[in-house]
């Protein structure tokens, strides 16, 4: 059944019990009048009575005049009436207690009238109307309230109608403007509210305005924070394969660099070996001495060597500081970036929670509504239940955000403790370096006392044992190199290993963001 039926019918229901209270209460105020009327017409009837009882009938008043003489009536103008006697309650009031009596039904012949009584030197004087006159009186009067409360039921029914049809005009507009909001469709304009109108259905109207252009704001927001979002994550994407890409070229440096260090090793060893067949030689100086200065001249030939290793090694190093440090700098902006997302995740919860808060208050107003609020209701379920979805969504794009930002913190430490590493690697070198340069300038001290080995067997022997120690030095710092590289390479391959989950998040996030588009895409701006 449509609202303007059940307002009409309301109001017809309405105007149909008040009208027949009226007309009851009318009739019974109009016949409690008639008798106060016919009572006070009885009184002049009497009090004008000249000796004509037949006065008032000759005249055209239905009232009849009778003269009793003791509660004998001796004339009267009722035809069969004299010689019939009053009732005892008339003669008890009006000839023995001298008082006016009236009475709505008094019997003379059989048949009921108005009477009124007065008492009189030797009797009573009664003027009466026949109490069907009265009723006629009654039955016209009753009749007359009954058409004029017809005629102001019409009129107030037809009243209702208008009032009704407007009513219903305005509900229907705002039911209409609900089921739109209920579909998504927020592109529609959003009416000015009537000023001249302060009742509840204006009030309701105002506040689906207000819901249209809030729903409208957040959506609008979340549109473009679920674009923004989009965008991040495909910077975010981007950088990740950047980083990738360095890490590559880093782990490519630590395994030449690895390289490297297991050759530097090979070569000490061998110079040692190199070192112990001077030895030999200058203990068979008067045998040997052709073979000690082959020897000598290997030695230094495998020193040009180790330098240029020593070079490359000291190149390879700087150019794994580098890369440290692009890696350093992309970390660091990785955990900007997620701070960012961190911030926007806050602010897509608070619109969760002002959006749960409308909700609210659109189920508070619905409810208040009643029948007519049932397709609000559905709107706040709509809204709460996105609201629900926008928070948990939120919550897990936080809880990414956390992992990601703890993974980002983890490969900042991790590239500051390798680029710690490279400094010390870098050191190393040096020191390896320097130490190179002495034994170069050791052996070429000992090319030129080779000339004179016979003479200067006892200074060999002690740059003998100098040499020894400079190998043996060598060979430690070998170690130490090759040490440092492969924790180098693993560190390395840890921090790979970081990369790729924060890729695989990025890609979830991406999937998240992606989720968000679609859940506001359901609306229509």
């Amino acid at each position: 059944m449509k609202i303007k039926v059940k307002l009409l019918l309301m109001e017809m229901v309405s105007l149909l019990v008040l009208f027949v209270i009226l007309v009851v209460m009318a009739s019974l105020i109009s016949v409690n009048q008639v008798e106060t009327r016919m009572r006070e017409t009885l009184e002049v009837a009497v009090a004008g009575y000249t000796g004509d009882v037949n006065v008032y009938r000759n005249a055209g008043h239905d009232i009849d005049i009778t003269i009793f003489e003791g509660d004998t009536r001796i004339l009267s103008s009722i035809p069969g009436a004299v010689g019939s006697k009053a009732g005892d309650r008339v003669v008890e009031r009006v000839l023995n207690g001298h008082q006016e009596y009236f009475d709505t039904n008094v019997l003379v012949n059989g048949e009921p009238y108005f009477g009124y009584y007065e008492p009189a030197e030797g009797g009573m004087v009664f003027a009466g109307t026949p109490r069907s006159v009265v009723n006629e009186v009654i039955r016209t009067v009753v009749i007359f309230l009954v058409l004029i409360g017809l005629v102001a039921y019409v009129l107030c029914v037809a009243a209702a109608a208008v009032i009704a049809a407007r009513i219903s005009k305005r509900i229907v507009a705002v039911s209409n403007r609900v089921n739109i909001l209920a579909k998504g469709d927020l592109s529609g304009r959003i009416p000015l509210p009537d000023q001249k109108q302060h009742d509840e259905i204006e009030t309701m109207n105002r506040a689906v305005s207000a819901l249209h252009q809030e729903l409208k704001s957040i959506v609008s927001v979340i549109a473009d924070q679920a674009d923004q979002l989009n965008g991040s994550n495909l910077e975010f994407h981007m950088k990740f394969n950047k980083i990738v890409d360095n890490l590559n070229s880093v782990n490519t440096a630590v395994e030449e660099i690895a390289l490297g260090s297991t050759s530097q090793a090979q070569e000490t060893t061998s110079a040692g070996e190199q070192v112990a067949d001077m030895a030999d030689v200058i203990d068979q100086n008067s045998q040997n001495i052709s073979r000690l200065e082959n020897a000598i001249q290997r030695m230094v030939e495998l020193f040009d060597d180790t330098s240029h290793i020593l070079d490359d090694l000291v190149q390879i190093n700087s150019k794994t500081s580098s890369n440290i440090v692009i890696v350093s700098k992309q970390t660091n902006e990785t955990n900007s970036s997620a701070e960012r997302i961190k911030t926007a995740v806050q602010m897509i919860q608070n619109i969760a929670e002002q959006t749960s808060l409308l909700s609210l208050n659109a189920s508070i107003e619905s409810a208040r509504a009643g029948e007519a609020g049932r397709g609000f209701a559905v709107v706040a379920e709509e809204i709460r239940s996105l609201s629900e979805n926008s928070a948990n969504s939120a919550n897990e794009i936080e809880e990414i955000t956390k992992e990601l930002l703890e993974n980002s913190n983890i490969s900042v430490r991790t590239v500051e403790e390798v680029n710690h590493d490279a400094r010390i690697q870098e050191d190393k070198l040096t020191q390896t370096r320097e130490a190179f340069e002495g034994l170069k300038g050791e052996v070429d001290a000992v090319a030129q006392a080779s000339k004179n080995i016979f003479e200067q067997t006892r200074r060999l022997e002690s740059q003998k044992n100098a040499i020894n120690g400079v190998v043996e030095q060598l060979a430690s710092i070998s170690e130490e190199n090759a040490a440092s590289t492969q924790e180098t390479s693993a560190s390395m391959q840890t921090l790979s290993g970081t990369i790729e989950d924060c890729k695989r998040e990025t890609d979830a996030l991406s999937a998240l963001s992606t989720s968000l588009k679609e859940q506001t895409n359901k609306f229509v701006l």
